[in-house]
């Protein structure tokens, strides 16, 4: 497409011929090919300008810059725009043509059960009659096949290439997860949603947006902006009726609305459900329909998750049989209470349980179960919100029996002074901590570093009516150590320490 265009409609400063031929896109200047518009999106002067060094040294044909300081060489175009990657969210939409106008795409937001929410919308959608896309923090996945794997809503670029490829295959609806952090930074701004479900809120990325109320206000621009300014007919919201913060978004709302809770007031609730260690069963009243539910998924946090999922699929119009096939099949999301079998008797789940509200729903969803005992491995992530720490340990002390404290990807942070603001939450809930030979036999919690080391004596401590909960990692097969990422995936060592007995 031509250059004029691809960012036409936008009070810019353009320097050079805007009627050049661009032949694709990026913003990373390491993948910038011939012929390519490049956006620089770095905020540090002396990397933007190394970054459009380079990417002109690759052929990229036109570059999108805010502020001043570099001379282009030879017959590169220059785009002077003060939000490039706003702009960069037009102009990628109509290079791939709006690919979210030809297929429905549902926005999933939330502090907890986005990727769950996507995995079960994508299996409704599946077992309607066509394949179905799911982006985010796995992936963005075409059937059992990643296509991208990066952040957990890519950047508009990615984004849009990812619909054209799936709309390539026949994929007629795609669920994505829509973080706070990419609504900050407009990474969906130019995308047409159908429908848009909130999970919950609960404390995250505090590091990022400052204050709660920054947070959810984030979120919230996908209802009050996005999905009211989207092109698609008849566009959907869809929350939780019984949470503040839920009502909160369908109060904001002016289109179409469905709610969703375990309240009868809401458009689709439980009108019975059971809950096992096997699964949960339940009959859902969805907007005068009675669809019955028998999933794998484990207890009354995923039972909300269905429920988004089957107020999402009703206010599509997706037929209840297909619903409650799709429920049925889908196994869940990759590392989120994902069992992992072979000690007799011992039930260990590997959860991506990273955030203190998270943790105590898996935590309170597992004690209901009426185990022996909850034995809790743990930590918190470096170079993050540091508030979250202490908080995640008095939640670990308030709903396990036995904590034991170790690092999850400490980054650039000391691993141990991590762990000691964990602790201090649990010393506040009133545990002590005790020595590796005393785990089982008086009350506290034991601190273990080496994280291969937590779990093999969360599993060796374990006796029959237990459950292991290894919480923080989740799908993740990577720790974040300094500079370096090793592989390290909590399923394999729990795996690997079962192969022992």
């Amino acid at each position: 497409m031509r250059l004029a265009d691809l960012i036409a409609g936008h009070d810019l400063t353009i320097a050079g011929d805007g009627s050049v031929e661009i032949t694709g896109l990026s913003y990373d200047s390491r993948t910038s090919q011939a012929g390519d518009l490049f956006f620089a999106l770095a905020r540090d002067h002396a990397q933007k300008l190394k970054h459009l060094d380079e990417a002109l040294n690759r052929g990229a044909r036109a570059m999108v810059v805010s502020g001043g300081g570099w001379d282009p060489r030879g017959s590169a175009v220059v785009v002077k725009c003060e939000r490039p990657r706003r702009l960069m969210g037009v102009a990628a939409s109509r290079f791939y043509r709006e690919p979210s106008q030809r297929l429905d795409l549902v926005g999933v937001t939330g502090t907890s059960g986005k990727t769950t929410s996507a995995y079960l919308l994508a299996s409704i959608f599946e077992a309607a009659g066509a394949p179905a896309g799911v982006i985010g923090t796995i992936g963005a996945l075409l059937g059992y096949r990643k296509i991208y794997n990066g952040l957990t809503t890519p950047e508009c670029v990615d984004f849009e290439a990812a619909l054209v490829r799936m709309l390539e295959a026949g994929v007629k609806r795609v669920a994505a997860e829509i973080s706070s952090i990419g609504l900050a930074e407009g990474r969906v701004d130019a995308l047409n949603f159908r429908a848009c479900l909130f999970t919950n809120l609960g404390r995250d990325h505090l590091d990022y947006h400052g204050t709660m109320e920054n947070y959810f206000a984030a979120k919230l621009r996908l209802f009050t902006e996005l999905l009211a300014s989207s092109s698609r007919a008849d566009p959907v919201a869809i929350a939780r009726g019984d949470d503040p913060s839920g009502k909160r978004v369908l109060e904001a709302v002016r289109c179409r609305k469905v709610s969703f809770g375990l309240d009868k007031s809401c458009d689709v609730h439980p009108l019975d459900s059971s809950f096992s260690v096997n699964g949960t069963s339940a009959t859902i009243g969805a907007c005068g329909q009675k669809i019955k539910i028998n999933s794998p998924l484990l207890g009354e946090i995923y039972l909300l998750n269905i429920l988004g999922a089957v107020a999402v699929s009703v206010a599509l119009g997706i037929d209840g049989d297909a619903v409650e096939e799709g429920v049925r099949r889908c196994p869940g999301a990759p590392g989120r209470l994902e069992p992992v079998p072979g000690k007799a008797g011992v039930t260990i789940l590997v959860d991506y349980a990273h955030k203190p509200d998270a943790l105590s729903s898996v935590l309170a969803t597992l004690r209901a179960f009426g185990p022996r005992r909850i034995i809790c491995v743990f930590g918190c992530g470096g170079d993050r919100d540091r508030g979250k720490r202490p908080i995640m340990g008095g939640v670990a002390a308030r709903l396990s029996d036995i904590q034991i404290l170790t690092s999850d990807n400490p980054r650039s942070e000391d691993p141990l002074k991590i762990i000691a603001e964990v602790e201090a939450g649990l010393r506040a809930a009133g545990l002590d901590r005790i020595d590796t030979g005393e785990l089982g036999a008086k009350p506290g919690y034991i601190v273990e570093p080496d994280r291969r080391a937590a779990i093999a004596l969360a599993i060796t401590a374990s006796r029959a009516g237990d459950i292991v909960m290894i919480a923080g990692k989740g799908h993740e097969d990577y720790q974040l150590i300094g500079s370096r990422k090793l592989h390290f995936d909590d399923r394999e060592v729990a795996r690997e320490v079962i192969a022992r007995f």
